[in-house]
Order: C-alpha cells, then structure tokens, then sequence
C-alpha cells in the first residue's frame, strides 16, 4: 500500500503543476465550440497542444512544453498525476525548487525530444516523461546515497509505468524512455556528482543543470528542421 503524503508547505512548484495539469484537463473536457471562441484555429485544446512533429516543423514550437500538461483520460491523468504527488515534495524540499523544477522540466523536455527523434509523426502527450524523469532523478540520488533504490515505496509503480508502453498498444515509449534517460542525467549533474565532490550545493552544478536543460529545450526546436517527412 502506498500512504498519501500531505503536500508541505515547502513544495510551491509542486503544487503548481498539479493544478496546471488538473486545469488543463479540465478544459480539455470543454466543447469544441466553448474553446473555439477563444482559440483563433476553432480546434480543441487537445489538439491545439499535442506533440506533434510536422506541426512543431512547421514553427508550432508551444507543443513542446504544453503537451506536457494535456492528458488523454482520467486513468492517464490519475497515473501521473499520483506519481507527481508521490515524488514531488520529497524531492523538491531535499533538493530545493530551482534542481527540482530544472529536473521536472529537463525531463519534459528529454521525452519530448526523444519523440521527435524516433516516433516524429506520432501524436503525443501526456506528463509521464516528466514525472518518469522524476523517479530516475530519484534513483540517482538514491544510489548516490548508497540507498538501493528498489526500497522507494513507489519503485513498483515507476516499474509498472515505464512497462506499459510495451504491453499497452498506444503508449509512447520514446516519450517514456526519453524523460528517465534526462532526468537520470540531471540528478547525476546536479546530485550525484556534486554529492561525490561532497559539495551539494555547489553553484557549479546548478549552472551545469541549467546548461543541459537549456540544451534539450534547444535541441526539440532544432531537430523538427533536420527531418525530412515523407
């Protein structure tokens, strides 16, 4: 059984995601014709919003960062939504809210990239590479601290979650892989490197973490334009 933490009051940036993510599946639920009134393009916020690589191509560059926060059901929604609140606050009170939001966005920004790389005209969303991300930012840290990371209370769940793009047809595994394999690099830049050096605070690293988040946001606006479609 997993208990549900209480989220303390040193966790802004976690509390904000999860009502941004809850908000905007929420207005995903608007008509069609409620959003076309304030949508120039008359679609819905879903399709506004998707990862979707000829559309990102062609200068839609916002569907990077917002298909991070749009979700294709309440089962989805739910599953990210209760890993985020699960690994949020631990982390973002253990490693303050500038690692823990540069961990969260890196690794939004590494499963977005990972997508365009291998799956680029596949439409995609959903929070799982972010809060994925999360947990191998956290298993890092873990091993950096000769804990094993297998005795987290939510390993099964971030186990369960990185198999169910291969037994569930539909789930983008790029998005999945590519936000563990960027969160997993920002802890080892911004925990488990600086803790080796015993000095975790150093400014160093944080300006190290910053420069790689900086570069995967870069690089998921570079690669649409070296990819021929067919």
């Amino acid at each position: 059984m997993f208990s549900m933490p209480a989220i303390p009051k040193g966790s802004p940036v976690t509390l904000t995601l999860l009502v941004i993510n809850v908000l905007l599946f929420a207005g995903q639920s608007l008509p069609n014709g409620i959003l076309s009134n304030a949508l120039p393009t008359g679609n819905s916020l879903t399709n506004l919003g998707v990862l979707f690589g000829p559309a990102v191509q062609d200068g839609q560059i916002w569907r990077i960062l917002s298909s991070g926060f749009l979700h294709g059901g309440i089962v989805h929604i739910g599953f990210n939504m209760y890993l985020l609140f699960m690994l949020g606050p631990q982390m973002e009170q253990g490693f303050g809210s500038l690692r823990f939001s540069l961990m969260y966005f890196g690794s939004l920004f590494g499963g977005a990239l990972a997508v365009l790389l291998f799956d680029f005209a596949q439409p995609t969303l959903g929070a799982s590479g972010a809060v994925l991300g999360l947990a191998g930012a956290m298993f890092v840290a873990l091993w950096a601290r000769g804990v094993n990371p297998r005795q987290s209370p939510v390993f099964g769940l971030v186990i369960l979650n990185l198999a169910l793009p291969l037994l569930v047809p539909g789930i983008s595994f790029w998005g999945h892989f590519g936000g563990v394999a960027a969160g997993a690099a920002l802890a080892t830049v911004l925990v488990w490197l600086p803790e080796k050096k015993r000095s975790p605070k150093s400014a160093n690293s944080l300006s190290q973490g910053v420069a790689l988040t900086v570069t995967l946001a870069a690089l998921c606006l570079v690669v649409p334009h070296l990819i021929m479609v067919r």
